[in-house]
């Protein structure tokens, strides 16, 4: 594979993750190259607002579901009802390489998860609009469910971030 010029406005999709004694804490973000369109500028603020939605829900004895369904009223409040993940986030923490799943499933806030929200828990969260016909996004953070409610572990901020 030979080098290639990336055009004005291609989206690069970045993941990493900041790594401290095996916790880990992911982020992502979609970066334009010289610039974005307006559907995908737009797409952004929805992006941003999913996430933040997301991270309003995440209280003790909440379901993933709730979760779920917090990021998917935002989505779908922008017009996009017929766009659906499989989630908006996964627990994240003390893992082996080479994933910061903390194994070889994921659990996830699924739209159909039972699962309880504690204090403690971690979460990648994913705000994921990508091939909605109406623009294109991403943006994930590490949150961190504490004792006064939850913290993001990250400070890059939300976007969109052009270059």
């Amino acid at each position: 594979m030979g080098i290639r010029k990336l055009p004005p406005g291609e989206p690069v999709f970045i993941e990493l993750s900041g790594c401290i004694s095996r916790y880990h804490a992911p982020l992502g973000r979609l970066i334009r190259l010289g610039g974005i369109s307006d559907a995908d500028a737009r797409m952004a603020e929805v992006t941003a607002a999913a996430f933040n939605a997301v991270v309003a829900a995440l209280r003790p004895g909440a379901r993933a579901r709730d979760v779920y369904a917090a990021w998917q009223a935002v989505v779908d409040n922008a017009g996009l009802s017929h766009y659906r993940r499989h989630h908006c986030g996964y627990c994240v923490g003390v893992s082996q390489p080479p994933s910061w799943t903390g194994g070889n499933t994921v659990t996830g806030l699924r739209h159909d998860s039972d699962l309880e929200i504690r204090t403690g828990m971690s979460f990648h969260i994913l705000s994921w609009l990508m091939g909605t016909g109406k623009g294109d996004d991403f943006v994930s953070n590490t949150v961190l469910l504490t004792e006064t409610g939850p913290e993001v572990l990250t400070l890059t901020p939300l976007g969109p971030i052009v270059r």
